[in-house]
């Protein structure tokens, strides 16, 4: 599953704010992000307590990560999901994504995988792809849900068209296996290689095999050798004995060739 969301993100502030009261508003919250980027979390306390407790659910989602990380403050999950709770209670997507993770992390008492798939739905709902991608992984195992392939292929496609990468990556385990979508070999090639481009280790193993074997793509062996280099580089299990096989089919030249094109990959932004 996911860790805890570092990034200190959120919503727009309230529009009904005044014009005046709303630029000061947000220049306190601006202070404050600068001041957590210069790792001065006691200041980006006293900037967003107060916007907190006034109700910016930005502010409240920050706070809530602070309190998780131990950031300014003593270390408290059940602070952090304090105000995560105020924060999603407005809408903000990665609040309520982190509420859930709380959940299924059991970091104040028990796991709850029901109150999980709540929060995750939510988010979900509102088009965010972390929690599409974990919410997916719920369907697809059945934890607090009834294990159910059709729907965890749905989340993960939401995801993968976002640029969630391990959602891309699972989806082509999906169209390979058949599990929830039809067994398509081409699509499944499609998201692996997606996800193989963004730098995925797994996806790169994964897509170095079909190039290798000619699965729902062309042959190309020479292909294989640089992605099947690139994830033994990461340490993904299999990929060395997988390097090794190739090795063994190619010449020198080719060898040299598929190397160079490991050498010089780099992940697009996205």
């Amino acid at each position: 599953m996911n860790s805890f969301g570092k990034n200190v993100l959120g919503l727009m502030l309230c529009a009904a704010l005044s014009g005046a009261a709303f630029a000061a508003q947000l220049d306190r919250f601006i202070q404050g992000y600068e001041a957590f980027q210069a790792s001065d979390f006691r200041a980006a306390l006293a900037f967003w307590r107060p916007l907190a407790a006034a109700g910016d659910a930005r502010a409240q989602y920050n706070l809530g990560v602070m309190y998780a990380d131990g950031r300014g403050v003593a270390q408290n999950f059940a602070e952090a999901v304090r105000w995560w709770q105020m924060a999603g209670r407005q809408g903000h997507v990665r609040a309520l994504h982190n509420l859930a993770l709380a959940h299924i992390g059991g970091v104040t008492g028990n796991q709850d995988f029901l109150a999980a798939r709540v929060f995750l739905r939510q988010a979900a709902d509102h088009g965010f792809a972390n929690s599409q991608y974990t919410l997916g992984k719920l369907y697809h195992y059945g934890l607090g849900v009834g294990k159910d392939f059709q729907k965890s292929a749905r989340y993960f496609t939401q995801a993968a068209e976002q640029g969630y990468t391990k959602a891309a990556y699972n989806l082509g385990k999906a169209y390979r296996d058949g599990r929830g979508v039809p067994v398509d070999a081409q699509t499944s090639v499609r998201w692996f290689k997606y996800a193989a481009e963004a730098g995925y280790g797994k996806a790169q193993r994964h897509f170095a095999r079909r190039l290798l074997k000619g699965e729902g793509t062309q042959a190309d062996p020479v292909s294989a050798y640089k992605w099947a280099v690139l994830a033994a580089r990461q340490n993904v299990r299999g990929a060395a004995d997988l390097v090794n096989e190739i090795r063994g089919q190619l010449s020198d030249a080719q060898a040299q060739a598929g190397e160079s094109a490991a050498n010089a990959f780099s992940p697009p932004k996205r």
